[in-house]
């Protein structure tokens, strides 16, 4: 699986909080004004695929322009990196689409680490409460195979996180 870009991620987002599910500058300018969680995101967007110029067209009457026409001063590399230090020159919610894009992009990696963290603890209420793999396996009808993986060899990647808060729950009720 690729890693997400945050180019790719506007591109997503935009779309997502669209009423009309586009990608379209002039259509969601347009839309700016009912629907204004979409006007930090849209400039982002628009300035990561290179369109500022059309986006300040589409937006020349809108209440929005002023702020867009401040904004187009920076290029694509600088508003990342604006965002990057939490520079307070961008407004809060702009640095609130950066952090989103952030906490997804990383998702996976958290989980992993929320995965092993639940196998240690996993081992030591089993070594505490003298439970064993098999007892595991067979009470919560879980296959035989993953969780001995899981828990003899710490392969993260053959329980989720659901079955393992599921042992979790079985072995503190234990």
């Amino acid at each position: 699986m690729q890693r997400l870009t945050f180019h790719r991620y506007l591109e997503q987002y935009v779309r997502s909080l669209s009423y009309g599910k586009t990608n379209s500058i002039f259509k969601l300018a347009n839309e700016v004004s009912s629907n204004p969680r979409l006007k930090e995101p849209l400039f982002l967007y628009a300035s990561s695929f290179g369109k500022v110029d059309i986006l300040l067209r589409a937006s020349e009457n809108l209440p929005v322009s002023f702020e867009y026409e401040n904004l187009a001063q920076y290029s694509w590399v600088q508003l990342v990196k604006l965002l990057e230090e939490n520079d307070v020159r961008l407004d809060h919610r702009y640095h609130k689409a950066y952090r989103s894009y952030v906490s997804r992009r990383n998702m996976f990696e958290t989980e992993k680490d929320t995965r092993r963290l639940m196998h240690k603890k996993i081992r030591k209420l089993q070594e505490s409460k003298g439970v064993s793999n098999y007892r595991l396996y067979s009470d919560l009808k879980l296959n035989q195979s993953n969780v001995n993986a899981y828990l003899k060899h710490g392969d993260i990647a053959r329980i989720s996180k659901k079955i393992a808060e599921k042992i979790i729950e079985y072995l503190e009720a234990a």
